[in-house]
């Protein structure tokens, strides 16, 4: 009780400034106010909400929780909410999420990120890649018209599994002298280059994917990319071997350029140099990270893709937020993300 008195005199002896301030934190803590409830609002208005369970729209409203809707499906019987099933349903500090999402874009690390939010830095990692996985949803179904295609090989990493696989007392050192763990992996190939393929067509339509670990192969291309080519008219290349026997197998008219010819009429249009600046440009946008992991590194470019999409846009986080919470099975691209385990 004696407490509670001198609580009361410490208030009304304050000033007004230092009342509201506490009036609006006990109010805080009593109350929740859905952060992300705008988004949620939004993507209510662009397109028809699903069940996650069966995909069915046959649901009924099911009352709020903490300003969260929640739902009944009258299809499977299932209760969800406006988050279940996307990347961010398990996320409990959601209020803290915007934030997060723009010292992302400013280039922050997860570290910096961590102690910015007041979060770990495992959480951290976890919050970056369930938003990154989410958005190779919204990688081009096709191309069309004049496309170009280059391929590149990039360096296998293990950036940051050194520590999971034994620890040696020394950061990053993944070799195991008793079994020489990493000169097997070596010898089975484990550590071959991963070979990426970049398209584009002249409508701002682009990606970066990585194809396969190893050599480029004419089977695993067309397997990743190529139904997306049917409706390609013309299609841009550099001089590889790969590139011209998949662009001859799916009949498609090629063209290379070559830097020791004078280039006359209808040609000057076919050239490669849209797609090798989107390249050069992730070379920059990738050297901030210092190396990310191969295991991750389709997320990173996802992301990369996404920021030239909505760099235009003014509030780009809020755009990367309602692109990665909209997925219904975001979740499922969040488990089957890591590659290369």
């Amino acid at each position: 009780m004696n407490d509670l008195t001198s609580l009361s005199k410490m208030f009304n002896e304050s000033t007004p400034e230092t009342q509201s301030e506490i009036v609006e934190e006990v109010y805080q803590k009593i109350t929740y106010v859905n952060p992300l409830a705008p988004i949620c609002d939004q993507i209510n208005q662009n397109q028809v909400r699903v069940c996650p369970k069966c995909g069915k729209s046959h649901f009924i409203l099911y009352g709020k929780k903490k300003d969260i809707q929640n739902y009944y499906c009258k299809s499977c019987g299932r209760y969800f909410s406006e988050f279940s099933g996307t990347t961010i349903s398990y996320i409990k500090k959601k209020d803290k999420l915007k934030a997060y999402i723009i010292l992302m874009l400013s280039g922050s690390g997860i570290l910096v990120c961590a102690i910015a939010m007041k979060i770990s830095v495992q959480t951290s990692f976890d919050w970056r890649h369930k938003i990154l996985s989410s958005l190779g949803h919204y990688v081009p179904e096709h191309y069309s018209g004049i496309s170009e295609m280059m391929s590149v090989e990039v360096r296998f990493s293990r950036k940051g599994q050194g520590a999971k696989i034994k620890k040696m007392g020394q950061k990053g050192k993944i070799t195991d002298p008793s079994t020489n763990k990493k000169a097997e992996t070596i010898q089975k190939g484990a550590y071959k280059p991963l070979s990426l393929v970049a398209i584009s067509d002249r409508t701002r339509n682009f990606e970066i994917t990585i194809v396969q670990q190893g050599k480029l192969e004419e089977k695993s291309l067309n397997e990743q990319i190529g139904k997306k080519l049917n409706k390609v008219k013309k299609l841009c290349l550099v001089d590889n071997m790969i590139l011209k026997q998949f662009a001859g197998k799916k009949k498609i008219s090629y063209y290379i350029k070559k830097t020791d010819r004078k280039v006359k009429g209808c040609n000057k249009f076919y050239h490669t140099e849209n797609i090798q600046e989107k390249y050069n440009k992730l070379n920059s946008f990738m050297d901030r990270f210092n190396g990310v992991s191969s295991s991750y590194l389709q997320n990173y470019l996802y992301w990369y893709m996404m920021l030239d999409h909505i760099l235009h846009r003014i509030d780009s986080s809020s755009v990367l937020i309602e692109k990665s919470i909209s997925i219904n099975n975001g979740k499922e691209h969040y488990k089957k993300c890591k590659m290369f385990v």
